[in-house]
């Protein structure tokens, strides 16, 4: 019985994934679009000049952090590679 079970489980595994229908795409992308316009509107909500809310809002304060954090792991992403190319160059020079 367990031998059944193993090869019913391994020739599901091997069967081909079903595409999705033009149907299910279309839902998917206009769920997002509403999503990017939802995101878009309480962006110039909270950063137009003179509306801005003190605090912030959740959505936008999780937002806010979200830049700061992809803003510091670039900064510190080009920090490493300037020190990189000065440790290949003075590696070379000596």
């Amino acid at each position: 019985m367990a031998d059944n079970d193993r090869a019913n489980t391994n020739s599901n595994a091997n069967a081909p994934m079903q595409q999705p229908d033009s149907r299910s795409i279309w839902d998917s992308v206009m769920a997002s679009r509403l999503e990017l316009a939802e995101l878009r509107g309480m962006i110039s909500m909270h950063f137009r000049d003179g509306e801005h809310h003190h605090p912030p809002c959740a959505a936008a304060a999780h937002l806010q952090r979200t830049m700061m954090t992809a803003a510091g792991a670039s900064i510190l992403a080009l920090l490493s590679a300037l020190g990189s190319i000065i440790l290949e160059l003075a590696r070379r020079g000596s």
